[in-house]
């Protein structure tokens, strides 16, 4: 009897322990399975885009240039024959003159016609030279179309204007070969005819606005033109460009101004540190003027003047790069880009620490494995997790750019993120090298 209950005994510790070991094989097989599966449903990826990052350097600026006055009149209603930050040459024609402001109206109106008829005009042989079917012509406008759309979702107006010129031009083209716009030549001839009738009815100019030396012309005069000398501008300080005032002036007494030199400049007041970086740059850098341009322009760094007792420095950049916009500059916010980075971009929360192996190979041929731990990023290739470590080349506050390639060395597996990879953001439990996902 007793031998029958210590037989019992061990058979239900047996049992016991096999459910012990069963539990702990289902307990280990549900880690498995929810590390490399479960977790994977939580993963977020993002798309590796090539993009730039700047070090900039920001700045209320004054824009001062070699200016001289245009005192030159005449009488009469003024017809302007440049725009602003047109070059014209010395004593060449700036505006002309006639009686009334229904001449200069006419004068307008003929212009306009002359657009319309040119247009009509090169269409009109465009159409007649090429042989082009209707399918073409309707591919094209859908093309043109989409172009148009494409800039107005993007904010991108700097181009709108010719894109929309284009998509007119296909339309017209359409309604010429289907007949729908008529006699093209017709209209044309009553366009010339209509010309010719405003044109009759002008008077005869009264007078001219002459340059006196070549340069810039612009329109317009604010009281700055002499207020900083453009030949000492080493001798500039900050209190210099912050007490820059215009002086009063009768706008009324001139048609304009010339600015005589190719070269303009912008005083930048900069800190003490921003002094000693751009002390140390490249003469050559970029700007950004936001309320003036859409692009960058170049400059050069001329002098970075740090006098006296002054937390506060002046930079002065020469640029030779003129518009309408850029002519009438005086007190602008600019922006000092003084290194550019380019590369592939990734959000911070993609950088992991993980170990690579790799191979070394010594003076005799002979190989050793090594294992290191760097930076990197996961990246889902498959069903599979891939590490590859990374080089940065720029961090931003939620951002890195990344070296697409990296001087030698660096990567200790010769291999990195690539432009497209789908890198891991966020969530999937814990992350490594090799990990399965769906």
């Amino acid at each position: 009897m007793d031998k029958s209950k210590s037989d019992r005994s061990k058979l239900v510790k047996r049992i016991l322990a096999g459910v012990v070991i069963a539990l702990v094989l289902v307990y280990i097989v549900f880690l498995f399975i929810t590390t490399n599966f479960l977790g994977s449903n939580n993963i977020v990826t993002e798309t590796v885009y090539r993009s730039k990052a700047y070090d900039v350097i920001e700045s209320k600026a004054l824009a001062v240039r070699d200016e001289e006055y245009l005192t030159g009149s005449a009488s009469g209603v003024l017809i302007y024959n440049v725009g602003d930050g047109d070059m014209v040459t010395a004593d060449g024609v700036i505006a002309t003159s006639y009686a009334s402001e229904d001449d200069v109206n006419a004068i307008h109106q003929v212009e306009q016609l002359d657009v319309k008829i040119d247009f009509l005009e090169s269409l009109n042989s465009a159409t007649a030279s090429a042989n082009v079917g209707i399918d073409t012509v309707n591919s094209q406008i859908d093309e043109r179309l989409i172009s148009v759309l494409n800039m107005v979702n993007t904010g991108d107006f700097s181009h709108i204007s010719a894109a929309e010129d284009n998509l007119l031009t296909s339309i017209l083209r359409k309604q010429i070969l289907t007949g729908e716009q008529g006699n093209i030549d017709e209209k044309i001839a009553e366009l010339k005819t209509e010309r010719d009738r405003v044109k009759a009815s002008c008077g005869a100019p009264t007078g001219t606005v002459k340059s006196g030396s070549a340069g810039y012309f612009v329109s317009k005069v604010d009281g700055y033109e002499k207020t900083i000398d453009v030949s000492k501008l080493d001798e500039i300080s900050a209190a210099d460009v912050e007490n820059a005032q215009p002086a009063e002036i009768d706008e009324s007494a001139y048609t304009g101004k010339i600015i005589k030199n190719v070269n303009w400049y912008l005083l930048c007041p900069v800190s003490s540190t921003e002094a000693a970086w751009l002390s140390h740059a490249e003469t050559s850098v970029k700007l950004k003027l936001p309320s003036a341009l859409d692009e960058e322009i170049p400059a050069k760094i001329l002098h970075v003047n740090t006098l006296g007792d002054s937390d506060t420095a002046v930079a002065v950049l020469q640029c030779n790069y003129m518009s309408d916009a850029l002519s009438k500059l005086r007190r602008e916010n600019v922006e000092i880009i003084v290194n550019e980075y380019e590369g592939l971009k990734v959000s911070k929360s993609a950088l992991h620490d993980d170990d690579i192996t790799y191979t070394v190979t010594d003076d005799n041929d002979n190989e050793t494995e090594k294992t290191e731990r760097v930076q990197g990023v996961y990246v889902v290739y498959g069903a599979e997790l891939v590490f590859k470590q990374v080089s940065i080349a720029y961090a931003g506050d939620d951002f890195v750019i990344i070296n697409e390639q990296p001087d030698k060395g660096v990567l200790l597996n010769g291999t990195t993120v690539s432009m497209y990879d789908k890198v891991v953001i966020e969530g999937g439990g814990d992350l490594f090298d090799g990990k399965i996902v769906q």
